[in-house]
């Protein structure tokens, strides 16, 4: 999640499908937030990028990430990394880490 989305996934509020509240909540939940992906309650996720496939990139991410804290709560109590830490692993992530693009987030 540090490297991909910046922290944790946010969650956005519950919307009723059928008039633009889904995508208010959307806008509305990653304003200010480096994630490309929100959690919506009692929906599922929605993710947003530079282009289509960006954003089905972040949406294969977030199904990924949702598999593996699944499995990791089943070890135990998750231990959050520090704000820090995240920050320099997005950073790595985002700028160094072989992910060079034409299109920048």
């Amino acid at each position: 999640m540090a490297d991909e989305f910046g922290g944790p996934v946010p969650v956005g509020p519950l919307a009723v499908i059928g008039d633009d509240s889904i995508g208010r909540g959307i806008v509305e939940t990653l304003s200010g937030r480096r994630s490309r992906a929100v959690l919506m309650r009692n929906h599922g996720p929605f993710t947003i990028g530079a282009d289509a496939r960006d954003a089905v990139k972040a949406a294969v991410m977030v199904e990924d990430i949702a598999r593996t804290v699944h499995h990791a709560r089943a070890g135990g109590e998750l231990l959050t990394l520090p704000p820090d830490t995240i920050d320099r692993l997005y950073t790595r992530y985002q700028d160094v880490y072989g992910q060079s693009t034409d299109v920048r987030r």
